[in-house]
């Protein structure tokens, strides 16, 4: 089976961003009826396709969409599959101004609320979009899916917390197939970027460049990233695929990695800086800098490859800076 056999319709929660848009018009485009629970239109405000329909929008993040149990109920009666990307935490700027109790309470509650719909509904499949970060830090020579997740450890963006509330949701779902048998897949996704967007990237870096900082590097240091169209592909490829049930699989891009002294060299050359890199290689700030993620696993069960280069990458990138510099 796969996602041409869908009969009904689909469900996308956190439909208005920035990987949800790109996979509801994926699923449109597969001439599926989609439906988006979302409180707000976000990317999607100029989608007018007469198959789409939106539920929850312009209601309180607190106490709407995927936390009104009610709607979340009602929505899911006549759904194949639900592709959970929903979660409140202010935004990809990784900021938040909620006490993280609450975004604890409201994500956990939301994400309990659409397993119970999918399974009384009997929903085919549920797909969940996990985070890399649910790995922390870690002395592991190969970062694939069986290795130990301590997300406490977590250093990047958006902190701990947000690493621990994903590998809890994850856990949340793969219970719901181990105990009630519902199909669930989760993929640990590293971090996304498009032909103009890069959200490893902030204004901040850039601006210290421009002014011509020394900017500090951990020898060693650096990170893959990938392309949000190819975890649209891993999405549409695993929908109703019986190898996909039960399983966690990476979703990155090993072609990608850039240490973090690339990523610094290339930006002094796109802004023409005299920004100079300090390479730290005291051992008080060496620290294990983590592996790319495995994919042999999604390789080898479900046919995914991503196709994307660094040049990709570094034309993201390219095309980022220059937006920030030249702004319209």
């Amino acid at each position: 089976m796969g996602i041409e056999d869908i009969e009904k319709r689909v469900l996308v929660t956190g439909g208005g961003g920035f990987i949800g848009s790109r996979l509801v018009k994926a699923l449109l485009q597969e001439g599926l009826a989609v439906k988006v629970l979302d409180t707000q239109l976000g990317l999607l405000k100029e989608e007018t396709n007469p198959r789409l329909e939106f539920v929850g929008i312009g209601s309180s993040d607190l106490r709407g969409g995927m936390v009104d149990k009610d709607l979340v109920e009602q929505t899911v009666k006549d759904v194949d599959a639900i592709y959970h990307l929903a979660i409140n935490w202010d935004g990809y700027t990784w900021g938040h101004s909620l006490p993280v109790s609450d975004l604890f309470d409201v994500n956990i509650r939301g994400t309990l609320n659409l397993l119970e719909a999918a399974k009384s509904q009997e929903v085919q499949h549920f797909l969940y979009s996990s985070s890399v970060a649910a790995y922390g830090e870690t002395k592991s020579l190969v970062l694939d899916e069986e290795t130990v997740c301590k997300p406490e450890l977590w250093s990047g963006d958006p902190g701990p917390a947000y690493a621990i509330l994903k590998l809890t949701i994850e856990k949340l779902c793969l219970m719901y197939f181990h105990h009630y048998g519902l199909p669930v897949t989760a993929f640990r996704i590293e971090v996304v970027f498009d032909d103009n967007e890069v959200q490893f990237l902030g204004r901040r870096i850039i601006e210290d460049i421009v002014k011509g900082e020394i900017m500090e590097v951990i020898e060693g240091d650096g990170f893959a990233t990938i392309h949000v169209d190819e975890i649209v592909q891993a999405f549409l490829i695993a929908t109703l695929n019986k190898n996909a049930y039960g399983q966690v699989f990476n979703l990155s891009n090993p072609a990608t990695y850039m240490t973090t002294r690339e990523l610094y060299q290339l930006l002094i050359e796109l802004t023409g800086s005299r920004s100079e890199i300090k390479l730290m290689t005291n051992l008080m700030y060496r620290r294990n800098s983590s592996p790319p993620e495995s994919i042999e696993k999604i390789q080898r069960m479900l046919g995914w490859q991503p196709q994307k280069t660094k040049d990709d990458v570094k034309g993201a990138i390219a095309k980022y800076v220059r937006s920030i510099l030249t702004p319209s």
